[in-house]
């Protein structure tokens, strides 16, 4: 009987490798690309500061997860990922004593191409939303200094999301 066991999972483990099953995110950039351009992504919406701090958030995530060289010029460069921002809103769910806004949404619409130095796409996201909440910063005193601070965990969760995408499509 316990031979008969062995056997059975034996053949139950070759039958499941041979399957096709894969961790989710195991993919990544396709082989020969070492060095990826990322130029300061595009915005049609007029947001200060945005582009430049998703940008940096794109730039850092992909060096992390691609381990790849990431430079800002195209020149020498294996691929490049262009980042368009087209739409960006916020606005309050819920406001505190103060009258002042305590909890909010924000939603960011992006578009990412990914091409080789031939100009080939490798990767496209046309229109991707990415909505998160997020809550004021206790003990603020500048409107500004929050708005600084929202546009940098945005940058970093949205980078998260956009690098993910890449890396889990099978390109």
């Amino acid at each position: 009987m316990q031979i008969a066991r062995i056997v059975f999972l034996t053949i139950f483990l070759v039958i499941a490798q041979s399957c096709g099953y894969h961790l989710v995110g195991s993919g990544g950039l396709p082989k020969g690309i070492d060095v990826v351009a990322i130029p300061i992504f595009e915005k049609t919406e007029n947001v200060m500061v945005l582009d430049q701090r998703l940008t940096e958030a794109v730039r850092a995530e992909i060096g992390r997860r691609g381990r790849v060289k990431v430079v800002s010029e195209k020149e020498g460069a294996d691929a490049v990922l262009l980042g368009n921002i087209t739409n960006y809103s916020v606005y309050a769910l819920s406001y505190g004593s103060d009258g002042r806004a305590n909890r909010y949404n924000v939603s960011v619409v992006v578009r990412i191409i990914l091409k080789d130095k031939e100009g080939k796409e490798i990767f496209k996201m046309e229109g991707y939303r990415f909505e998160q909440e997020y809550s004021r910063a206790s003990k603020m005193e500048s409107f500004t200094s929050e708005e600084n601070i929202s546009y940098d965990q945005l940058s970093r969760d949205l980078a998260k999301a956009i690098v993910s995408a890449i890396f889990e499509t099978n390109i």
